[in-house]
């Protein structure tokens, strides 16, 4: 059973947060077998860390692993237990590049991926092979003049094969590198001090019922020097201990055994970007983090505990500035799933995360019961009619069925939207159904958002909404393909910011102007012109539910945004729809200042941008 406890649009004090967190031309020596001795370090440290705990950093670009670190966004892919037919297949209708392989299991071979897409600044000639020996990988090495950047070896009846990924060693990918196989941690100790080199990709395999290791080095020097470490057979907890210590970036992890319990990594110096690592989630959590991160692996390995199939992953940041900068605010402040949203009216989506994960909107959802309701009087309908007035609840925010009198229906749809009143809600559900308003949801081609039941009841079953859904609300209502020139004024003026700025959204926005208005030299006057044209219409909501302990809280936001524009020194402006949501954290104040702090940030951007353009105007 769920048990609602407050349902209302938002506003809190913005205190300070709380950060609880869960949550894709060198010389080539090839293949030695038996080299000499050494021991890389590792230490004993602590306890297992949770599993899916990241380590998180500033955001810019550095040259390291075997190919460039990029964090430009680009399309991406990830697979497990597939075959190399299908792996054929993947590459061939994703035009996309193999970054990390693995031979997750050697017969029948089946592998676990991550692509990239090989155009832009991805682009690079490359190959992959599997099922070769090492002199065969090696011929196809220098015929190529290529460079490994992913490595497996794995046994198959006493004989040694790789699966490699290669890329041209030419141009600015060109390096001096190594590889070697069948070699002890103390042999390749040993190479790394002969070499002057560090690791870039680190594997175990067994083969004789004995561990040996794959490795790819490169030269430790020029602009490829670095910072670095590696470790073998630490725990998870241990690898976090390092990362910090070192204050460094996972580059390669597996499992050092079949358990997952203990893994064998590289790391090198802080290149400050955004990224993360896990161990131990299932496929589902995997997806789950990379949604919510607005990330793509870098290196990911599945491995098996108890028959369940799990995986160890770095990520780095894939989103642009503005999705990883909202992203930031809503992540570093709850632990509970978060998502933003931006687009232009008419335009492209300029910022997103998680905008098609479906989440409890609490009162974000009733704009969907209000647009309905004026469509109705588009045609025809009077907001002038009558419709019942229920009496308040003695507790709580679920409303009765007790009837007290009638009203207008304008008036209604005034308290449902800016005050959040939940029994004129549930008077302007009843006087249309829930079946009609789900209809107009799925005539507007809604896909992730579904009336349940009368906000302030909690369910179950939940309410449903996503944020791209909002914002074919309220792009539609903006433009006038879901509401005419006449109506729209009438459903604004009955919106929170416009009929009285309840959740504050407002007076963020005003405060993102005057943040931002210095930088252009803009005067006072100039700054409250502005402002007076920049109008915001939204909808916003909050859950306290408590099925069971802890209670988890609910926020959101959607809306739409006139933002004034000055071009050719004529005033005119441009819109946007925007959104955040904070779905399921587990402590109240998190949420409350989490939302605080976020939800006008998305709006941030287009402000900035049209302040640059305004002195001109005046």
């Amino acid at each position: 059973m769920s048990y609602e406890t407050k349902d209302s649009d938002i506003m809190f004090d913005s205190a300070s947060h709380d950060t609880a967190r869960r949550r894709r031309g060198g010389k080539l020596v090839a293949a030695f077998a038996a080299l000499a001795v050494a021991l890389a370090a590792c230490g004993d440290l602590t306890q297992p860390e949770e599993p899916g705990q990241p380590e998180e950093l500033g955001q810019r670009e550095q040259a390291a692993l075997a190919e460039t670190l990029n964090t430009t966004p680009t399309a991406w892919w990830w697979y497990y237990g597939i075959s190399p037919a299908q792996l054929s297949s993947i590459v061939s209708s994703t035009g996309g590049r193999i970054v990390s392989l693995q031979v997750e299991q050697a017969s029948p071979l089946l592998f676990t991926v991550a692509l990239v897409s090989n155009t832009g600044s991805y682009a690079k000639s490359w190959w992959y092979y599997y099922g070769l020996t090492a002199s065969q990988l090696s011929a196809n090495i220098n015929s190529l003049n290529a460079r490994i950047v992913s490595l497996d070896a794995y046994d198959v009846g006493g004989t040694t094969y790789f699966a490699a990924v290669l890329i041209s060693n030419t141009g600015a990918d060109a390096k001096g590198w190594w590889w070697y196989y069948g070699v002890t941690t103390s042999q390749i100790a040993t190479l790394l001090s002969q070499n002057n080199a560090r690791l870039v990709d680190f594997r175990s395999y067994v083969t004789g019922g004995v561990t040996r290791y794959a490795v790819v080095m490169i030269p430790n020097t020029g602009g490829d020097a670095m910072a670095w470490w590696w470790y073998y057979g630490v725990t998870g907890s241990q690898v976090g201990s390092l990362l910090s210590q070192n204050n460094a970036f996972l580059i390669s992890i597996e499992p050092a055994d079949a358990g997952g319990s203990t893994f064998n990594v590289v790391m090198e110096q802080n290149p400050g970007i955004y990224w993360w690592w896990y161990y131990g989630l299932s496929a589902a959590d995997l997806g789950d983090r990379l949604s919510q991160n607005g990330a793509r692996l870098l290196d990911v390995k599945s491995y098996f505990i108890n028959g369940s199939r799990r995986f160890a992953a770095v990520m780095v940041n894939n989103s642009n500035a503005a999705s990883t900068r909202v992203g930031q605010i809503l992540r570093s402040g709850t632990d509970g799933e978060t998502g933003l949203y931006l687009k232009q009216v008419g335009g492209g989506v300029q910022a997103s995360l998680q905008d098609s994960r479906i989440f409890e909107p609490a009162s974000s959802i009733k704009i969907l019961i209000g647009l309905h309701a004026m469509e109705q009087v588009d045609a025809g309908a009077s907001l002038g009619q009558s419709v019942v007035v229920y009496a308040p609840p003695a507790s709580g925010s679920c409303p009765t069925s007790t009837i007290t009198g009638t009203e207008p229906m304008g008036n209604a749809i005034l308290q449902m939207l800016e005050s959040s009143d939940n029994q004129r809600t549930r008077a302007m559900i009843d006087t249309y159904g829930f079946a009609a308003i789900n209809q107009t949801a799925q005539n507007i081609g809604l896909t992730g958002t579904h009336l349940n039941h009368y906000p302030g009841c909690g369910g179950p079953p939940a309410n449903q909404m996503t944020l791209a859904d909002a914002g074919v609300i309220y792009e539609g209502i903006a433009n006038g393909t879901l509401l005419s020139s006449t109506n729209r004024p009438e459903l604004y003026s009955r919106m929170p910011a416009q009929a009285g700025d309840f959740t504050g959204i407002q007076s963020a926005v005003n405060a993102i102007v005057d943040a931002e208005a210095p930088a252009f030299g803009l005067n006072a006057t100039e700054i409250s012109q502005f402002k007076s044209r920049l109008l915001t219409h939204y909808k916003a909501g909050g859950y306290t539910l408590c099925p069971s302990s802890p209670c988890l809280e609910y926020r959101s936001v959607a809306g739409s945004a006139e933002i004034p524009q000055c071009t050719r020194g004529l005033v005119g402006s441009r819109s946007f729809v925007w959104g955040i949501f904070i779905d399921g954290s587990t402590s109240a104040t998190a949420a409350n200042n989490t939302f605080n702090a976020a939800k006008a940030e998305p709006l941030r951007e287009p402000i900035r941008s049209a302040l640059s353009t305004w002195a001109p105007c005046f």
